[in-house]
């Protein structure tokens, strides 16, 4: 997809959509996704093949973004390509990717439900504050196909979205502590639940809160003094007054 629409580009000179079109795949789709995704693969599989498999797929698609850039940054990209390894010609003779590549749809839609799916637990970890090395339970929900696929990714969505693997439940209904539970919809057909008890600590909740209701009730007290006092609304001009009142409200 990548590479067609890139040498389209190529081709009626628009090197701006080429600079982006590449900008775009390497940062948001490779280095975020497929390098953070190869991790649990490559260090946590414990199987030599499968570690194998994932730094191939990661060094075919580097060499094709580098070819890709080649014409932008020649030098840069020849550097790095003599660095990989098995390298036996340069770079600038290398042929250009080839276009027209079979493209599996379910197997994008698959990765794509399980970015939805991390995206989400990732989402409401950041609203519920939670601290970002503690490792949270998480019962997924959908059907029979989703959560095969699903769960065969189970190590790398522990791995992008800090779960604790040893609790990764997998259903086809809500769990039990659903009303305990924040509720997330990744996509159609895939659920989530997150237990609060996990999320959230609640007596330091409530003192932070405590904490915070203390504060805003000395401020208020503040601003209903001033607005009580007449040396203060006769002298103060009456923007100030006016919100003064406001923030009191």
């Amino acid at each position: 997809m990548l590479i067609d629409a890139v040498t389209e580009s190529y081709n009626k000179y628009f090197f701006g959509d080429v600079g982006r079109e590449i900008y775009d795949f390497f940062w948001g789709d490779f280095a975020d996704w497929y390098i953070e995704a190869s991790k649990a693969r490559i260090y946590h599989s414990g199987d030599d093949s499968v570690a194998l498999v994932a730094q191939t797929v990661l060094l075919y698609v580097f060499e094709k973004i580098l070819k890709l850039l080649h014409p932008f940054m020649p030098f840069v990209t020849e550097e790095l390509w003599q660095a990989l390894p098995n390298r036996r010609e340069a770079l600038i003779i290398s042929s250009w990717p080839q276009t027209s590549l079979p493209r599996s749809t379910h197997l994008v839609k698959r990765f794509e439900n399980l970015q939805a799916l991390t995206r989400a637990v990732r989402n409401a970890r950041a609203e519920y504050s939670v601290e970002p090395a503690k490792r949270i339970t998480v019962s997924i929900v959908g059907s029979e196909e989703v959560i095969q696929y699903i769960s065969e990714e189970k190590e790398v969505l522990a791995l992008l979205s800090k779960l604790d693997l040893d609790n990764i439940h997998f259903a086809d209904s809500p769990p039990e502590d659903a009303k305990q539970s924040v509720h997330l919809i990744a996509s159609e057909g895939l659920e989530a639940y997150l237990p609060l008890a996990d999320m959230v600590d609640i007596s330091a909740k409530v003192q932070r809160l405590t904490k915070r209701l203390s504060k805003m009730q000395t401020e208020y007290e503040g601003l209903k003094a001033c607005l009580n006092s007449p040396k203060f609304i006769e002298k103060a001009p009456k923007d100030v007054v006016r919100g003064v009142q406001e923030k009191a409200e």
